[in-house]
């Protein structure tokens, strides 16, 4: 977040034709599935895409698992690549010109390659997109769920569309549900004005013409575009977009744990699994995670005792900022309780 990015309607033109080109694989499967991140964010990603094939192997096996990355370096894209040869990994730039807001610029381009989701059905039956900070935890089993082309989960805090807008632009309902563009599968039966790629086009061109109206650009737009095209979401259960600060109960029901707002995993929740696949990361050559916000007095004391590079130390909750939660991520760990 918060890096100066803009590109010229001929870049956009040229990163087009380029991403067609490399997501049009000579033997394609029937489903693809989708995450996209910035180098900053790499590290989480490498871990949902990593636990997708460790707990949802029959749907990870047959599919066309595509990786966006804005602004990473090779070596990054040949780690993901490590996880299985099914995996694609792209460099990610904006196909199309959106106008230079703060609201669109806050986030990088990488948010924003969820709509790439909608192009693909194009070449592919079934498209999931995955968010780069969740965990699955289950075989997924989203797809016999969607009866209309697409299946989403409510958003928990940005309930009506409205929400997503700073303020509401004329002709949109500000009352209409809100979901979670988190997860999110789509299918063919999906209602379309022409080739998904149009409708693709007509996603980015909202988020522009609206820049100086939206809150959550990527999310706004998707949601309007359900009332818009008249689409009929299959609403899944919370289980497949679980919040990280649900009840243990909840928890072991999930499909997909999501730890959305602040608090991450990275810097407030263990969880067995995404700390082991995080220090695989690490073992691969990895960096670190570098968007935790700790406090000076935590930074110092692990520069002095040399432990910045120790995975506990880059995952563990600030010990002086919270050092009741320090001990309880401390005691999970000694543990390896799942949860």
């Amino acid at each position: 977040m918060g890096e100066v990015w803009s590109y010229t309607p001929l870049q956009c033109a040229e990163t087009r034709k380029r991403l067609n080109r490399e997501t049009e694989l000579e033997n394609p499967r029937r489903t693809a599935i989708l995450l996209t991140c910035s180098r900053a964010f790499a590290f989480c990603t490498y871990v949902s895409v990593a636990s997708l094939f460790k707990n949802s192997p029959q749907l990870a096996q047959e599919s066309d698992v595509f990786v966006f990355l804005w602004n990473a370096p090779s070596g990054m894209k040949q780690i993901f690549a490590s996880i299985s040869p099914q995996v694609h990994v792209l460099d990610f730039d904006m196909p199309y010109p959106v106008p230079d807001r703060k609201a669109i610029s806050m986030f990088t381009p990488a948010s924003y390659a969820r709509f790439e989701c909608f192009r693909l059905l194009d070449r592919y039956e079934r498209v999931l997109f995955l968010d780069a900070d969740i965990l699955v935890r289950k075989e997924l089993d989203i797809f016999p769920q969607v009866k209309h082309g697409i299946a989403m989960t409510l958003d928990p805090v940005m309930t009506t569309v409205e929400r997503n807008f700073f303020s509401v632009p004329e002709g949109v309902n500000p009352k209409t549900t809100g979901y979670n563009a988190g997860v999110f599968a789509l299918t063919r039966d999906l209602p379309c004005p022409g080739s998904y790629a149009k409708l693709t086009d007509w996603l980015y061109e909202k988020m522009a013409e609206w820049a100086d109206f939206v809150f959550l650009p990527d999310q706004a737009v998707i949601n309007v575009a359900v009332e818009h095209f008249g689409w009929q979401v299959t609403t899944l259960s919370k289980d497949y977009n679980r919040p990280a600060s649900s009840s243990l109960a909840d928890l072991k029901r999930a499909f997909i744990v999501h730890s959305t707002g602040p608090r991450k995993f990275w810097c407030y929740y263990y969880f067995r699994d995404w700390y082991q696949l995080y220090a695989e990361w690490i073992a691969k050559g990895g960096e670190p995670v570098s968007i935790r916000k700790d406090s000076p007095a935590y930074i110092s004391f692990c520069r002095k005792h040399g432990l910045q590079d120790k995975v506990f130390f880059q995952l563990m909750p600030d010990c002086f900022a919270h050092p009741t939660k320090a001990l309880r991520f401390a005691l999970k760990a000694w543990l390896k309780a799942e949860f």
